[in-house]
């Protein structure tokens, strides 16, 4: 199956319609027409249901679609070992919100700059989705928070870096005693303790003895900051790295001993090197900048 077959199969839908595959890929829409059905005669499967009017995906054609990105991305990484030229193809990237809105930014501009032909697909979403989908191949790697647990084995773990986790109070009512804060007549506002930071902060409640139950729980950083800076509350968050809202004047924030979360790039075993290293040194890099 040529690569160029492809990159129109991905066009098309990536785009909807083969006018806008065939624009996209500089091939006329019968040469594309072409493809496709080449495609489904070598693979032995309808990839498509025809109509007059439209070209729709199956569910095995759903199936085929990251199949043929890791594809086209090995075949443009091949290339560039051979030539030294930058990365192409399309990488699938998932990352935890935080991370979003802390470090990722700067890292995905370098990597974008560096390899104008590369395509990078972000997935945003929480640590245990995005693992999971790595384990099963929808995605190329993520960026993560460890698990409670481990991470699957058949999984590479590369850390990046720590967040602490803080105690955050209202900047009018400041407190640097955990448990004289959670044990207060102020509500508690957890953060979601269906993900895996969540229950990291469960289990030092509960280590630490403070059993009330949350006022409320937020799956956004960025709403419990507001929330407790209008004194609304008290909460244990992480600091994210690169985020600003922990340097607001209307919180008063106190890092809690020995309890971090560490956040790491997951790939499976077999995952592309070139990628891999390119996206590593990147993070690498914005992490050494923000550290001076």
């Amino acid at each position: 199956m040529l690569i160029r077959s492809l990159r129109s199969f991905l066009a098309l839908q990536r785009y909807g319609t083969i006018v806008a595959a065939a624009e996209k890929v500089h091939l006329s829409q019968a040469a594309i027409s072409v493809q496709l059905k080449n495609m489904e005669d070598e693979l032995g499967v309808a990839l498509f249901v025809r109509t007059r009017r439209s070209l729709e995906f199956t569910a095995a054609g759903q199936q085929m679609v990251p199949l043929a990105e890791q594809m086209v991305s090995l075949y443009e990484e091949m290339k560039a070992l051979q030539t030294g030229r930058p990365l192409g193809g399309v990488l699938s990237l998932g990352v935890i919100i935080s991370a979003l809105a802390g470090v990722m930014p700067e890292v995905l501009r370098q990597v974008t700059e560096a390899n104008p032909g590369l395509e990078v697909k972000i997935i945003a979403g929480i640590s245990g989705d995005l693992v999971a989908q790595v384990d099963r191949g929808a995605l190329d790697m993520a960026i993560v928070t460890q698990p409670p647990e481990r991470f699957p084995t058949n999984l590479a773990v590369h850390h990046l870096y720590s967040e602490p986790f803080a105690l955050i109070t209202p900047s009018q009512a400041p407190c640097d005693d955990v448990v004289k804060a959670l044990n207060s007549s102020m509500p508690y506002i957890a953060f979601d303790r269906g993900t895996w930071a969540g229950r990291l902060i469960d289990e030092y409640r509960l280590r630490s003895g403070l059993i009330n139950r949350p006022a409320m729980e937020l799956n956004s950083l960025d709403a419990i900051a507001g929330l407790v800076r209008q004194g609304l509350g008290t909460s244990i968050v992480p600091l994210i790295r690169g985020a600003s809202w922990h340097q607001s004047r209307d919180l008063h924030i106190m890092p809690l001993p020995n309890f971090v979360r560490p956040v790491s790039l997951v790939t499976r075993q077999d995952q592309r090197d070139p990628m891999r290293i390119a996206l590593l040194d990147a993070i690498n890099t914005v992490l050494a900048r923000q550290t001076r």
